[in-house]
């Protein structure tokens, strides 16, 4: 055993903190699934091929839009209530929830990104009373002393227990947007979190380090005495330590904070530091738990609504080719429209909204409609007819108090603009639209804060563009490669493409 683990078994509980992710609740009975595997089952269970199937699998692991993003176009096409979300909770516990809730109980605290109750499912067989559990709830805690040991904290908010009412999930873009920054714009939450981190050994379980908005940022900034990163492989029957730390997340991390990376089988090594508590792990019964084949069935009662579901998954992952159209649905041509447009079929999209618009069509659709009608005859060089529903788009969008909608059609207006306004030749005239442009986006960036994080890095990318056309390379950059970042984390695989060969343009062009 590496000395550090032996050091870690000796380690007051009260000086440990586990940071725990979705690897946590992979082992059964709990089997919670992972991102992969519900896509590739809610594919499965929609009657979608195998060979469809098999290249959704294929952009596993390569840049696409987050998860949560995803989440989020589920809930506004077709799951409101994200009904989703029971798919990934268990009322059982296995032995590594086991072996957390007997930490808890010595001393230890807790910090998981999850919203599964396992860990509280294994706290009740301990007869556990949790009087220290603090939840995310989307708004700040409150100003009073919390406690720093013994303390059970689900920063990504939780599923209810018992006498509890539900309350938010950090497992949309949305909510996620409100937790960026490290929690900046929760303080309280902020403060504590650094409080409860600093001067602890933190080990990290069944954790990838995917939260670039909250959760990574929050321990580049804290003051750990060490952190123990204890990565599932199962090459390794027994973590080994490594300094080749493959996860480039990880890798950057470990540059601010000292990070001691291991690799092997986490349970063996859990097993060892129970002895110190003359514990066996025990895991709970297996019992009924959600499935995606419910899921469906109680949700997606029709081939169509089926057929939207999938459509928001092939969109994610950017197969926009495999997006299903059919006659009699409003939503499937929406969906084939975005497809479309990412593909740069222009006048099929103008063609296509064209047909929608003259349908009874339900007012979500038809808003979006115009949205991409506006942005296709953007890129058809229809620049008046393109600013005229755009500004029908932004004062719909505020009319009706969609602050999403309203960002992005406001983002979409100032880029009709300020490229109309780039073929002026009256300087003057040119220059008050480009300041009116500058306006529009500073707007956004304002308004989008806490909101909308990718119509905040849409505003800095029109801002980036607006230098570069005003001859300011340097400052373009810094607002590009701000946008660029936030895309990146994001995962809108279509705009970093476009974005990267801008920056590369810009870098390579003399000054």
């Amino acid at each position: 055993m590496h000395k550090e683990l032996r050091k870690l078994i000796k380690e007051d509980p009260n000086n440990i903190l586990f940071l725990c992710g979705a690897g946590i609740s992979l082992d059964a009975p709990t089997s919670l699934p992972t991102v992969n595997r519900f896509i590739c089952d809610i594919l499965k269970e929609s009657g979608i091929p195998d060979i469809t199937i098999d290249k959704v699998y294929e952009r596993f692991d390569k840049i696409n839009y987050r998860f949560e993003s995803l989440v989020d176009e589920i809930r506004k096409m077709c799951d409101v209530d994200l009904l989703l979300t029971k798919l990934f909770d268990s009322p059982s516990f296995n032995k590594i929830h086991h072996f957390l809730s007997v930490m808890l109980k010595n001393g230890a605290s807790i910090v998981t990104t999850n919203f599964d109750n396992c860990i509280e499912n294994a706290c009740f067989f301990e007869n556990l009373n949790l009087f220290n559990r603090l939840v995310y709830t989307g708004v700040d805690l409150d100003a009073e002393e919390k406690p720093l040991s013994s303390v059970l904290v689900k920063i990504h908010g939780s599923q209810p227990i018992e006498g509890e009412i539900a309350s938010e999930l950090v497992v949309t873009i949305k909510a996620l947007a409100k937790t960026e920054k490290a929690f900046k714009a929760f303080p309280n939450w902020r403060e504590y979190l650094l409080k409860l981190i600093s001067n602890k050994t933190v080990v990290v379980m069944g954790y990838s380090c995917s939260d670039d908005f909250d959760v990574v940022p929050l321990l580049a900034e804290s003051d750990p005495k060490k952190i123990i990163w204890l990565n599932f492989d199962s090459s390794n029957s027994f973590p080994v330590f490594t300094d080749n730390i493959t996860n480039t997340k990880i890798s950057e991390l470990s540059k601010v904070v000292p990070v001691l990376y291991f690799n092997g089988l986490l349970v063996p090594f859990l097993i060892e530091l129970s002895k110190k508590y003359t514990l066996c792990l025990r895991e709970g019964e297996k019992k009924h738990q959600f499935t995606v084949e419910e899921y469906v069935s109680q949700l997606y009662k029709t081939q169509v609504d089926k057929y939207i579901l999938c459509n928001e998954i092939f969109l994610s992952y950017g197969l926009y080719s495999e997006v299903i159209i059919n006659e009699d649905s409003p939503q499937l041509h929406l969906q084939k429209i975005k497809s479309e447009y990412r593909l740069g079929n222009y006048e099929y999209v103008i063609n296509l909204c064209k047909e929608v618009l003259e349908k009874d069509t339900p007012v979500k659709v038809l808003l979006e409609t115009l949205y991409y009608l506006s942005s296709a005859l953007y890129y058809d060089s229809e620049y008046e007819e393109a600013s005229d529903i755009a500004k029908k788009c932004v004062a719909i969008g505020w009319r009706i108090k969609d602050m999403d909608y309203y960002l992005n059609s406001m983002i979409n207006l100032a880029s009709i603009q300020y490229v109309y306004a780039s073929t002026f030749s009256d300087k003057d005239k040119r220059e008050k639209i480009l300041d009116s442009v500058q306006k529009k986006y500073r707007i956004v960036q304002e308004r989008a804060e806490g909101v909308n994080i990718e119509a905040q890095a849409t505003a800095l990318w029109g801002l980036g563009d607006l230098e570069r056309y005003r001859g300011n390379a340097n400052k373009a950059l810094l607002f590009l490669q701000d946008a660029l970042e936030t895309l990146k984390k994001i995962g809108n695989s279509y705009a970093i493409i476009q974005l990267e060969k801008i920056i590369q343009e810009i870098q390579n062009e003399p000054h």
